[in-house]
């Protein structure tokens, strides 16, 4: 991940391993037993700080962590520093600057992700208050297609446009749609079906005015403009207009339509 190329495999690394638990051995001596097994490599993949030190010599690279006293620049303005190693538990990822931007390359994301600079800093704040151990990466990196090609066509992060909120009578529409197409095994919230029950009774109230709007036309319509008598001076009686439903009648309309949603539930 920090170079970019295998330039080391396992089978290599392990190698370098070995020839470290054999010095360390030999430094140790009568002792290295009581010791324990050197940790400079399992079966699980892990390296040690010692064994990827050692294999990043070839390249005259040096990791020195930030909390070294030589550091002490870089940890207030990590932005200057090429890269990172980050480890806790025996698991090791990198933060790297391609081009003039961040990303963090750790195998148990699904890729690289970008970080912003402001980003870059909070996020060393955070690992250093979890126990990660940080490595300022020091020395050239070697050349790597992904430093050219991001230097020359930096990653844009697209924005996600922000979801407007449901109006009344969009969750209404929704509810009902839901109902419509089929999905049985919707719940809808009780918020919901009142707004249901309400935006039904005031379509439903809507109607019936329009039904005795239209009536009314009618009747005017057919009333005839002319009296039956031959000089036709005369004009018919006008009809009186319906009068309006009382609050009563309102109420006893509400309790039918109530009743039939029941039925319709049931």
């Amino acid at each position: 991940m920090l170079l970019q190329y295998a330039y080391f495999t396992p089978d290599s690394l392990q190698a370098i391993a070995r020839q470290l638990d054999e010095m360390e051995n030999n430094i140790l001596g009568n002792n290295a037993n009581a010791v324990g097994r050197s940790e400079n490599m399992n079966d699980s993949g892990y390296f040690s700080i010692q064994v990827i030190e050692k294999a990043l010599d070839a390249f005259s690279l040096k990791l020195t962590n930030i909390e070294n006293p030589e550091m002490v620049e870089i940890k207030q303005n990590p932005l200057t520093a090429k890269a990172f190693i980050c480890n806790l538990e025996k698991h090791w990822f990198v933060l790297r600057k391609f081009g003039a931007q961040w990303f963090e390359l750790n195998s148990v994301k699904h890729g690289p992700r970008l970080l912003s600079d402001t980003y870059v800093q909070e996020f060393l704040h955070q690992l250093a208050a979890e126990n990660y151990s940080i490595f300022v990466v020091q020395g050239i990196l070697p050349e790597c297609e992904a430093d050219k090609l991001i230097a020359i066509c930096p990653v844009e992060v697209k924005k996600t446009p922000k979801k407007e909120p449901e109006g009344k009578m969009q969750k209404f529409f929704n509810t009902v749609g839901r109902r419509l197409g089929g999905a049985t095994d919707v719940k809808d919230s009780q918020e919901d079906k009142d707004l249901a029950i309400a935006m039904a009774m005031s379509m439903e109230t809507q109607e019936t005015d329009l039904e005795k709007a239209i009536l009314m036309s009618l009747g005017a319509s057919e009333t005839p403009i002319l009296g039956s008598g031959a000089s036709g001076s005369s004009l018919a009686p006008s009809e009186e207009p319906p009068k309006s439903t009382n609050a009563e009648q309102q109420r006893r309309d509400r309790e039918k339509f109530l009743e039939r949603v029941e039925k319709k539930k049931n």
